[in-house]
């Protein structure tokens, strides 16, 4: 029986979930071509957060 992994890091697991949420409600972002700065920046931060957990595992 296999468990459930905890997240390596909540922050970029928070960045993710908010972007998800963000893009499932919003028109722009469903829209291919279309751009969205809230969904852009939302999607910055997930990357920003995940990059650091990577560089904080290595470490």
């Amino acid at each position: 029986m296999t468990t459930p992994e905890e997240p390596k890091d909540p922050f970029a697991d928070e960045a993710w979930r908010a972007a998800i949420e963000h893009a499932a409600g919003c028109p722009a972002c469903r829209t291919p071509g279309a751009k969205c700065e809230t969904g852009e920046r939302l999607l910055h931060a997930y990357e920003e957060a995940a990059r650091q957990a990577r560089t904080e595992e290595v470490m």
